[in-house]
C-alpha cells in the first residue's frame, strides 16, 4: 500500500508542519487532526485526517469538487463561500505502477469505485466498461500467479 502510505505521510507531515496562529492538533494513534481557523470552528483543511473520507475513498478530482462544499457546509452547520487550494503528490511513475501492481496482487480491485460526472454517478454510456468478467478473471489470475 505504498500509494496510500505516501499520501498518508504527506498529509500527516503537512498537518504538523504548517505554521499558523492555531495549528492543527493531531491524535497520533487515531490518525485524526483538528485544523480550525483562529477564533472560529471552521476547518481550513479538508483531508482524510481532518474530516475523514467524506467524499469517498481516494476521491478523484470530480468527486472532490462536487462534494467538498456540501460536506463542509454540513460539518459547520451553515453555507459559506470558500476558495480552495488543492495539493497533490506526484510520484515516480515506475514506483507508482509497481505499488499498484502489488496492491492488486494482494487482492485489491476497483469494481466498487464510484465514478462521478456532473455531481452524479456516470452512466455506462459516459464511462463504458473496458473489460468483461472473463478478461477480469484472466487478469487477476495473471497477477496472482507471478
Amino acid at each position: 500500500m505504498q500509494q496510500q502510505l505516501s499520501s498518508s505521510r504527506l498529509g500527516m507531515r503537512r498537518n504538523r508542519s504548517v505554521v499558523m496562529v492555531r495549528p492543527c492538533t493531531c491524535q497520533r494513534k487515531k490518525k485524526r487532526c483538528y485544523c480550525f481557523r483562529p477564533h472560529r470552528n471552521e476547518n481550513w483543511l479538508f483531508s482524510r485526517y481532518s474530516t475523514g473520507w467524506k467524499c469517498g475513498l481516494h476521491a478523484d478530482w470530480t468527486e472532490l469538487t462536487g462534494c467538498v462544499d456540501q460536506e463542509l457546509d454540513k460539518n459547520e452547520g451553515e453555507t459559506a463561500k470558500r476558495r480552495y487550494f488543492y495539493i497533490t503528490l506526484l510520484r515516480e511513475p515506475i514506483a507508482r505502477y509497481l505499488s499498484e501492481f502489488r496492491h492488486v496482487q494482494r487482492g485489491a480491485t476497483w469494481k466498487n469505485a464510484r465514478h462521478w460526472c456532473l455531481g452524479r454517478h456516470a452512466t455506462p454510456d459516459e464511462l463504458p466498461p473496458c473489460y468483461n468478467g472473463e478478461c477480469e478473471k484472466l487478469g487477476k489470475k495473471h497477477v496472482t500467479d507471478n
